[in-house]
């Protein structure tokens, strides 16, 4: 009988054997530190760096990728056809009641709840509860202060690099530490991002810092500025103290405004950038049409009305009010704002009007009708056609009626 045989066979016996004490080993650990143990964690950065061919792997089945072979081509139209043949056949399954307890009644009076933050930054060798949560509602002080101090599970080792923690996971650790009666009462994110050391903006104090950041610019627009519908990342992560945020805002013009906050380090090198938008809408008081306008009709104090409006509305710049007398350039309907570009001056020359030409030299004076030949204002030279003899000269224009040739 040979000796080899027997000797591998015991070599891979002991292998199992300490695989099995190791995993013994773990689980004892975990629960030790009452959490998940640090396996859990994901390397956020890491997650990022995936290739597209690396994720689309991750997607496949456990069996698709032993077998290595393709996903059919098919799969997504056979499966749409399913979903299509049980809506006709109206055999579609409904979606079933939750169990009592796995979902969250809206907050009475007298009750709280424990919201868990989507990012935090710790400072210890184990996360407490305090780290990542706020009480909400009416909690009694001495019980908060008690949980406030649970140890949920062991910090990430290394400090300044933000480490992540799924929804379910989070779920479970909060259930093994706290209970399934406390756990049931904490609000959870889709994912808990946490930092050993450094600094966390989370987006209310990202959304504090654009607007005193634009406060002084916005005080010098005309009308009144307000800033709605902040697009914000939900949080920035600092290594350190010494960093800082700079924003670095767009144009400041009515509408989608773009930003930028960029990290800087201590000495103002950039590490990074991360964008986000806020609508600016500016509210003026302009001239309105309040009544139908035609296209050349004069503009009498009747006809006009003053709104406020959205500027991001308005295609021009708006009229002032000021100057005159004016006629307006097109058609307005009742409510329509005025815009600059809307109105010429009543002693405007169009080219094809046909004026009366004013001829005056020494002690001949001579007046004739003329056709415009081109447009022009008061004191502009423009060319005319005399309608009698078809003849081209040009004239300066002293009103919407009349050139004059001195």
């Amino acid at each position: 009988m040979s000796v080899l045989p027997c000797l591998t066979a015991s070599a891979l016996l002991l292998t199992c054997l300490c695989a099995w004490l190791s995993g013994l080993a773990d689980m004892a650990l975990a629960a030790s530190t009452g959490g998940v143990p640090q396996a859990v964690w994901q390397d956020t950065e890491r997650n990022h760096r995936r290739s597209p061919s690396q994720i689309k792997q991750q997607l496949r089945s456990p069996a698709v990728r032993a077998a290595r072979t393709a996903l059919p081509e098919d799969a997504q139209n056979q499966r749409a056809a399913r979903v299509r043949n049980l809506l006709a056949a109206n055999a579609v399954p409904l979606a079933e009641a939750p169990m009592p307890g796995e979902s969250l009644e809206l907050l009475q009076e007298g009750d709280w709840r424990l919201k868990v933050r989507e990012a935090a930054v710790v400072n210890g060798d184990m996360v407490v509860l305090g780290d990542i949560a706020s009480p909400l509602g009416t909690m009694d002080t001495v019980l908060w202060e008690e949980l406030r101090t649970s140890q949920l599970w062991p910090a990430p080792s290394e400090e300044g690099k933000p480490m992540q923690i799924n929804r379910s996971r989070l779920s479970q650790a909060l259930r093994q530490v706290l209970g399934k009666e406390t756990a049931s009462r904490c609000l959870l994110p889709a994912s808990l991002v946490i930092q050993r050391g450094g600094l966390v903006f989370g987006e209310d104090a990202l959304r504090n810092y654009v607007v005193k950041s634009l406060t002084p610019q916005l005080a010098a627009m005309p009308g009144e500025a307000e800033l709605t519908d902040f697009r914000l990342p939900g949080y920035i992560f600092l290594s350190h103290a010494g960093q800082q945020i700079q924003l670095e805002p767009g144009k400041l013009s009515p509408g989608r405004v773009p930003l930028r906050f960029a990290v800087q380090e201590a000495d103002g090198t950039v590490l990074r950038r991360v964008s986000g938008t806020v609508n600016l809408l500016l509210w003026l008081t302009v001239p309105t049409a309040a009544r139908p306008l035609g296209k050349g009709e004069a503009l009498s104090p009747q006809a006009v009305t003053f709104m406020r409006v959205n500027a991001s509305q308005l295609r021009d710049v708006p009229w002032d009010g000021q100057g005159g007398p004016w006629q307006t350039a097109r058609s307005l309907t009742t409510g329509e704002a005025i815009l600059q570009s809307d109105l010429v001056s009543q002693n405007m020359v169009q080219r094809g009007d046909v004026l009366t030409l004013d001829y005056a030299r020494g002690n001949v004076h001579i007046s004739t009708r003329v056709e415009a030949l081109a447009d022009g204002g008061p004191g502009d030279t423009i060319p005319v056609r005399n309608l009698q003899t078809k003849k081209q000269i040009y004239a300066t224009v002293r009103d919407g009626g009349t050139v004059e040739i001195r």
